[in-house]
């Protein structure tokens, strides 16, 4: 595999990467906001249930004046009787509503649970993934110096045998004219 190509690789390994940070925090950002909503809806709730708790204490101290007429009259105890009667009714319904209510919370507290669960997975797997694109870029980094050295040496390699070379023609073409001037000296000599 070439430089360029783990260049390459590497540079689609961080392309991942990002990807993947950018998907972790658009699913951190929609977590929260459903942390948010959820919070939003158990304050909600805790006023509900505050509320249902002032309707009820309304409800005993209505009860207690109840129990006090009932002292004065048995005709009034009657009545008590029945609105006792609706009183328990409407307690019963809010008592299956806060059930409800607390079921729905033991689920809200199941799922975010299980989002940070998942929330913790995926952090583990992104550190897990930078520290092997931390030890690959070290990695290159390595090699890359490794090649600019060995470029480094190549390249006075070429220019000493570029030198040597322009030396060697130097020397090859002062031989030449003087081969040509004894051949000319020659062909006169041999033409007298």
């Amino acid at each position: 595999m070439t430089t360029e190509q783990r260049l390459d690789r590497v540079e689609t390994e961080f392309a991942t990467i990002r990807q993947l940070l950018i998907s972790a925090a658009t699913y951190a950002e929609s977590a929260n906001r459903r942390i948010d909503e959820l919070g939003t809806k158990q304050d909600r709730t805790q006023i509900m249930l505050d509320e249902l708790g002032a309707k009820q204490d309304r409800s005993q101290i209505m009860l207690d004046e109840l129990g006090a007429k009932q002292d004065r009259s048995q005709i009034m105890l009657d009545e008590l009787g029945a609105k006792q009667d609706r009183s328990q009714i409407m307690l019963d319904e809010l008592g299956a509503k806060q059930d409800r209510t607390q079921t729905q919370l033991d689920q809200l507290g199941m799922r975010i649970d299980q989002l940070s669960s998942r929330v913790d997975e995926f952090i583990f797997h992104t550190q897990r993934l930078f520290n092997k694109a931390g030890g690959e870029i070290e990695e290159t980094k390595a090699r890359t110096e490794r090649l600019e050295a060995i470029m480094l040496k190549l390249d006075r390699n070429y220019e000493e045998q570029k030198s040597q070379f322009q030396e060697y023609q130097l020397t090859t073409n002062a031989a030449l004219e003087r081969i040509d001037r004894v051949l000319d000296y020659l062909l006169r000599q041999s033409g007298n």
